[in-house]
């Protein structure tokens, strides 16, 4: 997800103004009460990060392309799941079995399917 969210580059920034490694939003230091931490420093950017994202997995019921998509700001799209099990199939599973990338095509595929039936139904 680093590898997506910012090439590992701890200062990025983005063009909506999202900071460090896992380019977290500034309005969550707000959310959590430490207006004054620095998204730059790594383990704080690391920790909220993770904590983030462990959010929207809960709220998702374990559903990681939608807790993905959540993060990203991008719900009810599959792209940037699958550019995070992409990178990770491509640079950190190479010599393994890419159990991520099959699941994440999986759910994609039935989510893809399920929309197509309802839009036929509709």
């Amino acid at each position: 997800m680093i590898q997506v969210e910012s090439r590992f580059d701890r200062y990025a920034i983005s063009r909506a103004g999202a900071r460090g490694l896992m380019q977290i939003m500034p309005f969550w230091l707000e959310e959590i009460g430490r207006p004054r931490d620095d998204l730059f420093h790594i383990r704080t950017n690391l920790r909220l990060g993770c904590t983030i994202l462990r959010y929207y997995l809960d709220a998702e019921n374990g559903d990681m392309v939608r807790a993905l998509a959540r993060y990203n700001g991008s719900l009810g799209e599959t792209w940037y799941a699958q550019r995070v099990f992409r990178a990770l199939n491509d640079h950190w599973y190479r010599q393994r079995e890419s159990w991520w990338l099959a699941a994440a095509q999986d759910a994609v595929g039935k989510r893809d399917a399920s929309d197509e039936q309802a839009s036929t139904e509709a």
